[in-house]
């Protein structure tokens, strides 16, 4: 939950399975809206899923994005150039196949994410351009993975 000393920002160490940016899974979206005031941009649309409403907020322009439900708990939080945080300064959205195949041992992909070395609470999502593929070893190096999620694939 959100404390009363949070400061949103785009430069935050990401935490897996939990935060980006000061904001965290779990959060309500009226105290990140609060907090944020009118220090960032927001876009709010809303969208449905097998019949259930959802919010989807972006914060300057995508630099990081969540989906609440209609409760308002925030359910789903990435990040997107330009943030500028990172996971151990090795996790980082905007980052190329050939710097991932450098840092990384292991590569999967699991529910249509980037797994990198098992870490299932931080994930890639696929870029728009990458349809199919058999192996991340087929992708060019300079393949750009833009979409840094947290959360758990488990």
């Amino acid at each position: 939950m959100m404390k009363d000393n949070t400061v949103i920002n785009l430069v935050s160490d990401i935490i897996p399975g939990k935060s980006i940016g000061g904001i965290s899974l779990g959060d309500n979206v009226v105290d990140i809206i609060e907090c944020i005031g009118d220090e960032f941009t927001i876009d709010v649309f809303s969208f449905e899923n097998f019949g259930v409403k959802y919010f989807c907020y972006k914060i300057n322009n995508g630099a990081i994005s969540f989906t609440c439900n209609e409760s308002g708990s925030i359910i789903s939080l990435w990040c997107e150039p330009p943030y500028l945080g990172s996971f151990n300064k090795r996790l980082y959205p905007g980052i190329t196949v050939g710097e991932l195949k450098k840092i990384s041992k292991k590569q999967s992909i699991i529910k249509g994410y980037l797994v990198i070395d098992n870490n299932k609470l931080i994930y890639y999502g696929m870029p728009d351009d990458i349809d199919d593929f058999n192996h991340f070893s087929d992708l060019d190096d300079d393949v750009i993975f833009n979409e840094l999620y947290v959360g758990n694939l488990e």
